[in-house]
């Protein structure tokens, strides 16, 4: 059964303005503890939620994970923390998709300049706890910030004074160019210039190597291997580095995969990538197609009609191709089209102008 095109919804254009950034005094700092049992939160002087600092998806008020209700049970006497002003920078999502569209775009303040404070986040109390994170560790180094400078407590806290960014990409909502911008910083020493399209070798990525995770397709080795004996390199996200990752993105002419958040790394990448994404289902997520736009990728998202839920194993969920010979034709025949087709933004030349350009910016 062949593949047919995915239906993607209308998005807003990006934003070019900054996004909103508020200073408070005496704020609550509320930690998620499995103890408390609740969300973590901040609130201000007047007990109400702050909700900048609040995590949303879509366009609705309804925060995805902390709490708005002023928690009744605080203890007497909440101590103040340490340091006079501190940048609130939310929660850290430590899985790689939501790290990217969700922790990340609340990083946007450090691309001009160091920190105006110490950061304080939801995060690993100890540099130690990151460690199995290497790709946080990594993103936040190439912005000039180790995670041992990361302020993360475990009480509750008094917070003299807070500066409060909202975040500048929110999940199937909204995005803003200067979270491009700082995506553009963390990923310009991965790859050079001239490295750009390089590679006319298309590669896949696959999930086949998983032992757990969110989504992938049950027989997408079958797949896989008609991939690679008509050429096409197969290639495992979770066993590449974070540069590794976004020197392939730029280097290969095509790159497909199935949908995941292991597509995102485009948007580290130079402008204009070419990617095939093969979907579970025929509707697709915002969040991918704001990503797109963001970065003006042309993207094709395929589903084969007929795939079907199977027992999820230890994943989120699976999904079983009921034709995979039909499918790899079907990314094949995309992947070959697309390749043929002239670049988006020059030979070369845009993608080496972004790339001087986040030098200047991290300088």
């Amino acid at each position: 059964m062949t593949l047919r095109d995915c239906r993607t919804p209308r998005i807003p254009h990006p934003r070019h303005d900054l996004p909103a950034m508020r200073t408070l005094e005496n704020v609550l700092y509320l930690p998620h503890t499995p103890a408390r049992g609740q969300p973590s939160a901040l609130f201000d002087a007047s007990r109400r939620f702050v909700p900048e600092s609040v995590d949303y998806r879509g366009i609705g008020t309804t925060p995805s994970w902390q709490r708005t209700d002023w928690p009744e049970d605080l203890p007497a006497g909440v101590p103040e923390a340490p340091e006079e002003t501190y940048l609130f920078l939310g929660g850290a999502h430590l899985h790689y998709g939501h790290f990217l569209v969700t922790t990340l775009p609340r990083f946007w303040p450090l691309l001009a300049a160091r920190p105006p404070a110490p950061v304080l986040c939801y995060a690993p109390v100890h540099a130690a706890q990151w460690e199995p994170f290497r790709f946080a560790v990594d993103i936040l180094a190439r912005l000039g910030l180790e995670v041992r400078e990361i302020h993360a407590f475990e009480e509750p806290l008094r917070l003299r004074r807070v500066i409060v960014p909202a975040p500048a990409f929110q999940e199937e909502a909204f995005a803003h160019t200067v979270f491009r911008d700082l995506c553009v910083a963390i990923g310009a020493d991965c790859y050079a210039p001239e490295e750009v399209d390089a590679e006319e070798r298309p590669a896949y990525l696959a999930k086949t190597r998983l032992s757990g995770g969110v989504r992938r397709f049950a027989n997408e080795d079958e797949v896989t291997e008609i991939l690679a004996r008509e050429g096409v390199e197969i290639l495992h996200p979770e066993g590449l580095s974070f540069a590794e990752q976004v020197r392939l993105f730029a280097r290969r002419r095509v790159l497909a995969g199935s949908l995941g958040s292991a597509l995102h790394t485009a948007i580290f990448a130079p402008p204009g990538r070419r990617v095939v994404a093969l979907s579970p289902g025929p509707r697709i997520n915002p969040t991918f197609p704001l990503v797109d736009a963001l970065c003006g990728n042309a993207v094709a998202y395929l589903h084969q009609p007929g795939t079907a839920e199977t027992d999820k194993g230890a994943f989120g969920s699976q999904q079983r191709l009921p034709d995979p010979q039909a499918a790899a034709e079907g990314l094949l025949r995309r992947m070959r089209a697309m390749a043929a087709e002239p670049p988006r933004s020059g030979p070369g030349l845009l993608p080496a102008a972004w790339s001087r350009l986040a030098r200047r910016i991290r300088r």
